[in-house]
């Protein structure tokens, strides 16, 4: 998502970790990565905040299967996407 981001100018949000499916722990991506790291490494290629901010907390938004591997369309897919919402969540299987 990192390159992703890069190549369409969007801002990172931390991830937050899928309890639901198989994160079964109080684990949260700063417990386990050193975030501010993270941000600092790629601060000259990409955006990348902590939290969601407060006005965009109830913009549109849309879910979206993140594919490490994708055609074209898929991109294609994502930039339509964002022309319509303001916040894309990707999620991973």
């Amino acid at each position: 998502m990192v390159a992703v981001a890069r190549l369409v100018n969007a801002t990172l949000v931390i991830p937050q970790l899928d309890k639901r499916s198989f994160w079964h722990d109080t684990s949260t991506f700063k417990d386990i990565f050193d975030d501010t790291h993270f941000i600092k490494a790629l601060e000259g290629d990409v955006r990348i905040v902590s939290d969601l901010s407060e006005n965009l907390l109830s913009a549109p938004r849309a879910r979206k299967h993140f594919t490490s591997w994708a055609s074209a369309s898929y991109y294609e897919e994502m930039k339509e996407l964002w022309k319509d919402n303001k916040v894309l969540f990707f999620f991973q299987h």
